[in-house]
Formats: structure tokens, sequence, C-alpha cells
């Protein structure tokens, strides 16, 4: 059963507790977007970076909008606001910015697992986010190290 600040849906219904499927979805995803990485020169591979961290950070910022709560909402986009800023300052300053706010966003959605913090999110969400989250912290880690 879906807590008060849990979401379920459609989505949710066909993978079932328990049931792996969100998380090995964000797996694969991964495996279809990491190779990008490795065909384009590092430049545009720290924008893309960039670009995804910024687009997952501001996910959070639709499930406080759908809250019903300004001070969810407020909150939700603060921490949206500190994710753009890893990515700014992955893609300007140092490429490292990005694995540690891939890294930091997964800890951000575990946070919401079982509502213990932020906006309602669909079940399904968190263990998805977190896998692709952690897999691209990793992968971009490996890539970036000098």
């Amino acid at each position: 059963m879906p807590t008060d600040r849990t979401v379920e849906t459609d989505i949710g219904h066909r993978f079932g507790p328990g049931n792996a499927g969100p998380s090995a979805v964000g797996a694969g995803l991964f495996v279809v977007t990491a190779p990008i990485h490795l065909l384009v020169p590092q430049e545009i591979s720290v924008a893309v970076a960039s670009v995804t961290l910024a687009l997952i950070g501001g996910a959070y910022i639709g499930f406080g909008a759908t809250s019903r709560s300004l001070r969810t909402f407020w909150s939700e986009l603060g921490v949206a606001v500190l994710f753009g800023l890893a990515a700014l300052a992955g893609m300007l300053w140092n490429p490292l910015a990005l694995p540690a706010g891939l890294a930091a966003h997964a800890g951000w959605d575990v946070l919401h697992h079982g509502g213990r913090v932020g906006a309602p999110v669909p079940r399904w969400y968190i263990p998805f986010c977190v896998v692709f989250d952690l897999l691209a912290a990793g992968f971009l880690l490996a890539l970036y190290l000098p």
C-alpha cells in the first residue's frame, strides 16, 4: 500500500511490490545513454552530463508543485537549484562536480523513500532514479578522473 507521501501509478502496478522493474529500467537507461560519453569529446560529454544533472534535479520541482504544500514546493525548488548549481560548476570549473551531484541526487531520492522528506513521488521513481544516478556517477567519475 502506498503511504500518504507516495503516489501509486499504473507503471507502479505493473512492476509490483518488490519487483526489480524500476531498477532494471534505470540500469537500462544508463546502458543506453552511457556510450554517448565515449563517442564525443570530453567538453561535449561534460555539457551532456551537466544538462542531465540539471534536468534530473528539476524533476522534484514538479513533484513539489503537486504536493499542495507551498513549503514543500519551495524546499524542492531550493534543492533543485543546488543541483543546477552543481551542473553549472561541473560545466564551468570542474567536471568532477557532475558525478558528485549525481551521487547527491541519489541520496535525495533515498530520503524521499517512504515519504521521509519532501514531496510525494511515485513509488517506482525512487529505485529507477537511484540506480541511474549511481551508475552514471560511477561511470562519469571514472571517465573524468585525471
